[in-house]
């Protein structure tokens, strides 16, 4: 038996998440993920006794746990006086980091530069874009 299989038939009632909250922006949604208990996985790996719990960061408005990171940088950032109202960021990606990023800087108001290699998908430029990015390929 394999962790994958354990994984597999995990019963969704052991979710933790307060779905009936109202947010009142996209950044309430970030970190405020919901954690899965997974009560057969300890027998599995031969844990004799306690509780494993999953947090389930897939559930972040931009899919990964690279959203906590955008939010934290740009709000510690705006706390320090280092970013100013309206300014832009810039920002060198290629993945989740930046898609964090364009979530946050769009709903705290500051352009988001995503300078991405010319290398990457054409999907993941799009899907930037989508997010309010100004994307700039190199």
């Amino acid at each position: 038996t394999s962790l994958l299989d354990g994984l597999h038939h995990l019963d969704m009632a052991t979710i933790n998440y307060p779905s009936s909250r109202l947010a009142r922006s996209v950044l309430d949604l970030i970190g405020d993920t919901p954690l899965l208990q997974l009560p057969r996985l300890p027998e599995m790996l031969g844990i004799p006794s306690g509780s494993l719990f999953a947090k389930v960061e897939s559930v972040n408005p931009g899919g990964s746990k690279k959203d906590r990171v955008a939010k934290r940088i740009i709000e510690d950032a705006r706390l320090t006086g280092r970013l100013l109202p309206g300014q832009p960021v810039v920002e060198l990606t290629s993945g989740n980091t930046g898609t964090g990023l364009a979530i946050t800087c769009r709903a705290l108001g500051h352009e988001f530069h995503a300078v991405m290699s010319e290398g990457n998908t054409p999907e993941r430029a799009k899907a930037m874009r989508a997010m309010g990015a100004t994307v700039h390929l190199v």
